[in-house]
């Protein structure tokens, strides 16, 4: 679902189709839907921090679901394409450098992937990345050793839908549109 609301967000900013909202750049498009993903994490997030385990699957399931059939839906049709979904999504271009092919968009990736690499590195060997592992081990001590574990879950939901919304975001520039079928 969070893949979807990035994809879906640089698709909606940077289209030159009819469904476009505004024309931004790509990168400028690439920041706002990293926070759209992030905002969508914390609603997302709040109402189910009381659940863990299957239930936790169960949920975030059905929230993509819920995204899917929204997309689809006739009442959203106007603004977010339908089925048909949105197109003519460009692709990213530095200094002039247009990053046509999956080749040239490759080197984007590579370092999406090591910035993120780097910051996952740093996240797990922080206060906040041990207070993580203390959560995941035994709540129970972990709430004894005073961290608070909704404050802890939110912010590890919002910030994995901020990857997850980056993912989308290089998605729907390498495939140039953005449509229902790529997120079933």
């Amino acid at each position: 679902a969070f893949f979807a609301v990035g994809a879906y967000t640089v698709g909606l900013l940077t289209t030159g189709s009819e469904l476009a909202i505004a024309h931004v750049s790509w990168w400028a498009a690439m920041l706002v839907a990293v926070v759209v993903s992030l905002i969508s994490g914390v609603f997302f997030g709040l109402p189910i921090l009381g659940i863990r385990g299957d239930y936790l699957a169960i949920a975030t399931l059905g929230f993509g679901e819920i995204i899917r059939l929204l997309v689809l839906s006739d009442f959203l049709r106007p603004w977010l394409g339908g089925s048909q979904g949105v197109l003519q999504i460009p692709k990213p271009v530095l200094f002039g450098f247009e990053f046509r092919g999956p080749e040239q968009l490759f080197f984007i990736t590579v370092a999406a992937s090591a910035i993120i690499a780097f910051v996952a590195a740093r996240l797990r060997d922080s206060r906040l990345g041990r207070a993580w592992m203390a959560m995941r081990e035994d709540e129970t001590a972990a709430r004894a050793m005073a961290i608070d574990l909704t404050r802890m879950r939110l912010l590890a939901f919002s910030l994995s839908a901020l990857w997850a919304g980056l993912c989308g975001v290089f998605f729907a520039a390498k495939q140039g549109f953005v449509s229902p079928e790529s997120f079933t």
